[in-house]
């Protein structure tokens, strides 16, 4: 089979052409059609595919949608989202590029060769891959980390190219003119190399779609960077992408605002306030719980009859976590003959078992007598032990076996 001859390489800006069909076949489980020419873009070089629809020519009611576009061996296919019915091998069908995903994808994948230029320039950090996606752009660096004055310089330097509005060449080129070429780094392929230059600032082995000048990019913006494995990922937007986050970000910002009846201005220093007031708060909960906490113990503590000198108390807390069950536990712990048995959790079994030191009894055998029932683990010492897990149907009888070997 012929390869597919490629129309991108040669107008980005082809949204409708014709093409016969000269292959039917399946991709990953969906109908995939092969052209003798297609505008479309398959996916590769860390950019999405197009997408659109391909309908028999003259116009009729026979369209597919494409949703996707893969090559395979210098052949393009267009995969489906339906199967019935699928044009005849030899069908002349017409091809329409959605070109508002099209358009996206240029500034993107332009705006990331121009940053990629930016960072070489401004911190010689070099890019290592590329990845594109409906929401996010990132490159990864080869660089562990990046300060804040290195990412807006970069972003400054890219945004002053874009600004240039250099003009942007896409051409395939002969191994003797490629070595004329200061490459930013050596292509993946040995013939047929297309070399994409934009102005003076960046030449690129790339297959991919761009405008024909920076100034199509729009804009430049990085939204984050993290170390990602040894190198700092960075998060960036171009074209309408920053349009539409900025709109966002004021959505949010606009309605932060409103909830704490402040100006935008002043949400930094509400929003501060708001949380000396919670973190005051919370502080304030915290001992109120304690307290409470401990007169609850008390209360328990002086419900339960002693036997044999010891008050074995024990409790279910489902809601509580397990710092808060050591210390309802620790609390009975410290009165006279207090042995605590308190549990919680609602899908795995938390319990702690707690001893006052005139027991003689210790905390890691009634614990152990608990978790063999439920079938959980846990450890500790004398004085305190924790543990969970196992079937939470069998808490109740877990704490009854539990009770009665601290009663011994």
């Amino acid at each position: 089979m012929d390869a597919t001859t490629r129309l991108y390489y040669d107008d980005p800006y082809l949204t409708t052409f014709t093409a016969q069909v000269i292959a039917i076949a399946e991709h990953a489980g969906r109908p995939a059609i092969a052209l003798d020419r297609s505008a479309f873009y398959p996916a590769g070089g860390g950019q999405p595919s197009d997408q659109g629809w391909l309908e028999v020519a003259p116009a009729s009611d026979h369209r597919w949608s494409v949703i996707d576009v893969q090559s395979d061996n210098g052949v393009v296919w267009h995969i489906l989202s339906a199967s019935e019915p699928l044009p005849a091998l030899g069908t002349t069908v017409t091809g329409q590029i959605n070109w508002a995903r099209r358009f996206d994808h240029m500034q993107q994948h332009c705006g990331q060769h121009i940053l990629t230029a930016a960072f070489i320039a401004t911190c010689q950090a070099v890019t290592v891959s590329f990845h594109l996606s409906e929401r996010s752009v990132t490159i990864d660096l080869d660089v562990i980390n990046l300060n804040e004055d290195q990412v807006q310089a970069a972003e400054a330097w890219a945004n002053q190219a874009v600004w240039a509005n250099l003009p942007i060449y896409a051409r395939f080129v002969s191994p003797t003119e490629l070595t004329q070429i200061p490459l930013r780094k050596p292509p993946t392929v040995s013939d047929s190399v297309r070399v994409v230059s934009i102005g003076n600032i960046d030449h690129s082995a790339c297959g991919g779609t761009h405008p024909a000048r920076t100034g199509e990019v729009g804009a430049i913006v990085v939204t984050g960077w993290s170390r990602q494995r040894g190198m700092t990922r960075v998060e960036f937007l171009c074209g309408g992408r920053v349009i539409t986050a900025l709109h966002e970000r004021d959505r949010a910002i606009r309605s932060a605002a409103s909830a704490l009846s402040v100006g935008w201005a002043e949400l930094p220093a509400a929003v501060s306030r708001l949380q000396e007031t919670l973190q005051g708060l919370q502080r304030e909960l915290t001992q109120t719980r304690r307290e409470l906490d401990a007169l609850r113990a008390a209360q328990w503590y002086a419900q339960t009859p002693p036997v044999n000198g010891r008050r074995v108390v024990t409790a279910t807390l489902p809601d509580a976590d397990l710092e808060r069950l050591r210390t309802i536990a620790g609390f009975i712990a410290e009165l006279p003959g207090g042995i605590a048995i308190v549990a919680g959790g609602t899908e795995r079994a938390q319990v702690v078992v707690a001893c006052a030191s005139d027991t003689a009894v210790d905390a890691r055998e009634i614990l152990a007598v608990g978790m063999k029932v439920l079938g959980g683990r846990g450890g500790g010492h004398a004085r305190m032990a924790q543990g969970g897990g196992g079937q939470m149907s069998l808490l109740a009888t877990a704490i009854a076996a539990m009770m009665e070997r601290a009663a011994l």
